[in-house]
C-alpha cells in the first residue's frame, strides 16, 4: 500500500519537475514538457473564455492517477513484457475520453485541445512509470 501511496504523489512530482530541466532525460523529458506547456495554454485559454466543463479533464488525470497508484499496489507483480496489453488498453481509453471530450466542448475546442495534449502527455507518462512499477524494474 504504501508504494501505492508514494506513486501517486511521485507522478506529477517527477512530470512536472522535467519542465525546470527539459532535456535531462533527452526526449523523454521533453514529452511532459509539452503536456506542461498545453496546460498553461489550456488554462489560460479556459480562464479567458470562462468554460466551467473544461474541468471535465478532472477525469484523466484522475485516471493516470489511478493507474500508478494500482501500479504501486502492485509493483513487481507483472514481469517482462505482461503488463503491455493493460497499459496499451489504458492509452486507447485516454484518446478515446480526450477526443469525446473535445467533440463535447463545443464553443471551447481550443482550450479542449490544448488540455487534451496535457491530458495524452501525463497518461504516457504514467504508463511509463506504471510498466516500471509492474515489473519493478526502474530506469
Amino acid at each position: 500500500m504504501g508504494n501505492a501511496i508514494w506513486l501517486f504523489w511521485a507522478l506529477p512530482k517527477w512530470f512536472f519537475s522535467t519542465f525546470m530541466h527539459p532535456l535531462d532525460a533527452g526526449l523523454l523529458s521533453t514529452v511532459p514538457a509539452l503536456g506542461i506547456i498545453s496546460l498553461f495554454v489550456g488554462l489560460t485559454l479556459g480562464l479567458i473564455g470562462r468554460e466551467p466543463r473544461l474541468l471535465l479533464f478532472f477525469i484523466p488525470f484522475t485516471l493516470s492517477q489511478l493507474l500508478v497508484s494500482i501500479a504501486g499496489a502492485l509493483r513487481g507483480q507483472l514481469p517482462g513484457a505482461s503488463s503491455g496489453n493493460p497499459l496499451l488498453l489504458f492509452m486507447l481509453l485516454h484518446v478515446v475520453l480526450v477526443a469525446y471530450l473535445i467533440y463535447f466542448l463545443v464553443g471551447a475546442r481550443g482550450a479542449a485541445a490544448a488540455l487534451a495534449v496535457f491530458s495524452l502527455t501525463y497518461a504516457l507518462f504514467a504508463a511509463l512509470v506504471a510498466s516500471m512499477s509492474f515489473s519493478d524494474n526502474w530506469l
